[in-house]
């Protein structure tokens, strides 16, 4: 049997000093790995931060040139809607907070998470988010992934997620951790599966459970990925390595780059950078562990001519494969999940 290949990529600009512009955070790469992929038959899913577009939408009515980058973007995703590839629903909240000061975006990540928010608001938020996508591309988002990972406590948003009748989540890769205060999450105790139900913790099956998590797949990653990436960031100036995006990164609290730097941690399959170099591994490991899916995502804004140079050649080291994308995983929706609906909404009224 061929092994399933979910690509997946967080579509969204940087987080830091510099977001990027989304001709290079955006358009421009998600181009150039759509027509890599679809040279070697392989199908996209892009979790489209919803919230960027909306504030995007919002701050054009005040500065018509961003109007330029919301039909971009409209374009593509619709382009790409068309030729087969998969369009969900991210959420970077702090957009709500943000605003364009008329030549960069002034972004305040004080409330990064959904969780900085009340429940009535995540619910809104849940709403117009998937209400914009749809308006683009038909009624077809019901899958989600966490900004930042930062998924828990998951029964804080649930309600709102099945509210808009989003009962897919692929957030959880098993074994991650972060500490940072401001981005926590805990998957160690994930299970190893291609998928599974689950209620309030995606940490724990639940077969009666009104979700479904389609897991990233992880590996276990050395100190020397990370010093080599630093060496080449610091040192090197081969063009292969450079990202496309043209912005800087929100940074990790200072435990965030020891660890990695001093022992092995744990991490997602990846596109992105170096890691697209260990793809190969990846893909044994999961393999190895009885798992029929490997599930590798990625963001636009960090793909390098090297990372899509690496997943050519992975894909076309499989000899053959079956690309998915989550509209292949509909069958998996729980017959429950109205009846569990209604009682999570009836509990959040109350």
């Amino acid at each position: 049997m061929n092994p399933q290949i979910l690509l997946s990529l967080d579509y969204e600009l940087f987080f830091g000093p510099r977001t990027g512009t989304v001709e290079q955070c955006l358009i421009c790469p998600t181009q150039e790995l759509a027509e890599a992929a679809g040279r070697l038959g392989a199908r996209l899913s892009l979790f489209v931060d919803a919230l960027y577009l909306q504030r995007l939408a919002h701050e054009a009515q005040r500065f018509p040139r961003l109007q330029r980058d919301l039909d971009a973007i409209r374009q593509q995703l619709v382009s790409l809607r068309e030729k087969g590839h998969d369009i969900q629903l991210h959420l970077h909240p702090h957009w709500l907070d943000s605003s364009f000061d008329g030549e960069q975006w002034q972004l305040v990540t004080s409330r990064y998470k959904l969780h900085d928010f009340s429940s009535a608001q995540v619910t809104a938020m849940v709403g117009t988010a998937k209400e914009l996508l749809a308006s683009l591309i038909g009624d077809t988002v019901f899958a989600f992934r966490a900004g930042g990972w930062c998924l828990q406590p998951f029964a804080q948003i649930a309600p709102a997620l099945l509210a808009h009748s989003i009962w897919l989540d692929s957030t959880v890769f098993a074994g991650g951790i972060s500490d940072d205060k401001e981005r926590w999450f805990d998957f160690s105790t994930a299970p190893v599966k291609d998928s599974w139900c689950f209620s309030h913790d995606p940490n724990l099956e639940d077969k009666q459970g009104p979700f479904v998590e389609v897991p990233i797949s992880s590996m276990r990653v050395t100190p020397l990925l990370f010093w080599r990436m630093a060496f080449i960031r610091k040192i090197l100036s081969n063009p292969i390595h450079n990202s496309f995006g043209d912005g800087s990164s929100l940074a990790w609290g200072s435990s965030y780059y020891l660890q990695r730097l001093t022992r092995s941690t744990i991490s997602v399959a990846s596109m992105d950078g170096l890691k697209a170099g260990l793809l190969g591994k990846a893909f044994r490991i999961e393999q190895s562990k009885g798992k029929q899916l490997f599930h590798a995502m990625g963001h636009p804004k960090a793909l390098t001519r090297y990372s899509l140079e690496r997943l050519e050649n992975f894909l076309v080291g499989l000899g053959s494969f079956t690309s998915v994308t989550f509209q292949d995983f509909k069958y998996l929706r729980p017959t429950a999940a109205s009846l569990i609906d209604s009682s999570l909404e009836n509990k959040e009224a109350a």
